[in-house]
């Protein structure tokens, strides 16, 4: 447990100083660049920076038992039972923020290159309803987890001895939820919890739904950039790559530091298997993730990385700037060293 907090007490403060680090970067050095994608990009890390917060609250452990996969608080709000059943609730609904955020800038890039005049007016509402779907899946996912990994009396005792042996915590005494699978009768016949599982398998469906989305929107613009390269200025170009680049990287990365971990850790009871606190490898991953997802575009923007490199440009003529109805971003009547 001591090597876990380490991670997690070292993914927040990584989040914290890399996030605040990149909004200054885009705040200062995206303006001209990306136009009002910026203020896309300024909500993806701004929510890092609340979810890093949310997540050291709630020091989440996870363990498995056959057919219960629980996580509880190890926090010092971990014993406030109402608050952190609803902080636990909050942390999880925060997956569900992470994959609709990343679709919603698919969809604005899918946008600014395959149907550029949508965004020659009324961008702002655009952005607004960009921003609005994801906020419904926040509050779905809470939904799905308050009602269908509730802290009830039977997985308190089912887990009861379990938390006591390996944790030391009484599991009716610290905030936690649990998905259970089903329950044994008399005769030791299961008896399915299809709520528990209706529920759990919406939230399958609000992230397939997600990813879906990316995979179609992500397809259409590399076409797009690839059909119409010779059409676009050499700066255009060059920004849409890096911007399809970092979005693609910012999508794999939580799929293999989240949504397969998570998937793992909720599914392995059903086939009955019994890996207790390895489980914390998943709550390890999801502590360090919050802090590499704004290295991404750090690396993969040019003009980011320039300013960590302390290198500067280097003009070959004095362009005038102006906002290419192609792309979305802004682009230059010469061409620059980027």
């Amino acid at each position: 447990m001591l090597y876990l907090h380490v991670i997690q007490y070292f993914g927040f403060l990584g989040s914290q100083l890399a996030n605040s680090f990149l909004v200054y970067l885009i705040m200062t050095k995206a303006r001209k660049l990306f136009g009002m994608y910026r203020f896309v990009m300024l909500g993806f890390a701004f929510f890092f920076l609340i979810y890093s917060w949310i997540e050291i609250l709630t020091q989440p452990v996870i363990h498995i038992k056959s057919p219960v996969c629980i996580v509880f608080m190890d926090s010092s709000l971990k014993y406030f039972k109402t608050l952190g059943f609803n902080l636990t609730c909050l942390y999880c609904a925060c997956f569900a923020l992470v994959i609709s955020l990343l679709s919603a800038q698919f969809f604005y890039r899918f946008l600014a290159v395959c149907k550029p005049h949508s965004l020659s007016h009324g961008e702002e509402r655009i952005l607004f309803y960009l921003f609005f779907p994801c906020v419904l899946c926040f509050i779905a996912w809470f939904g799905f987890v308050y009602w269908g990994m509730a802290n009830t009396v039977e997985k308190q005792l089912y887990m009861k001895n379990e938390l006591a042996e390996k944790y030391n915590e009484d599991s009716e005494n610290v905030a936690f939820i649990a998905v259970m699978y089903w329950s044994l009768d008399k005769n030791g016949q299961k008896i399915w919890k299809i709520w528990d599982i209706a529920l759990l398998l919406a939230c399958v469906a609000t992230i397939g739904g997600c990813f879906m989305t990316i995979v179609y929107c992500a397809s259409r613009i590399y076409r797009k950039m690839k059909d119409t390269s010779s059409h676009m200025s050499e700066r255009t170009l060059e920004l849409n790559r890096q911007l399809f680049i970092t979005l693609t990287i910012q999508t794999i990365l939580p799929l293999f530091m989240m949504y397969i971990p998570v998937g793992l850790a909720t599914s392995l009871p059903i086939f009955e298997i019994k890996n207790g606190r390895i489980a914390n490898f998943t709550a390890a991953s999801l502590a360090v993730y919050p802090f590499l997802e704004p290295l991404v575009p750090m690396i993969c923007i040019k003009e980011f990385k320039k300013v960590i490199l302390c290198t500067k440009n280097r003009k070959v003529a004095s362009p005038t700037t102006f906002l290419t109805p192609v792309s979305g971003v802004y682009s230059s009547s010469t061409n620059a060293i980027l």
